[in-house]
């Protein structure tokens, strides 16, 4: 659970992080903002998601190996 948090984590700030520079490329301005505003969103949201499952698990590794 807690690996699966640190990916959802990582993912969800690459994805807020690049948003803007990949739509700047590629689309209209009026389009942009829009759709920038709901990556960003989607982005948050697995970013709280991954924080909350990293909470729930007290925040350890659980590789197996370490005790």
């Amino acid at each position: 659970m807690t690996v699966l948090g640190w990916i959802l984590l990582v993912a969800g700030a690459l994805v807020n992080f690049l948003a803007k520079p990949i739509l700047k490329k590629k689309t209209s301005a009026e389009a942009n903002e829009k759709t920038l505003l709901i990556i960003k969103t989607i982005g948050l949201w697995l970013v709280i998601i991954g924080a909350v499952m990293i909470f729930i698990a007290g925040g350890k590794v659980n590789v197996g190996t370490i005790r």
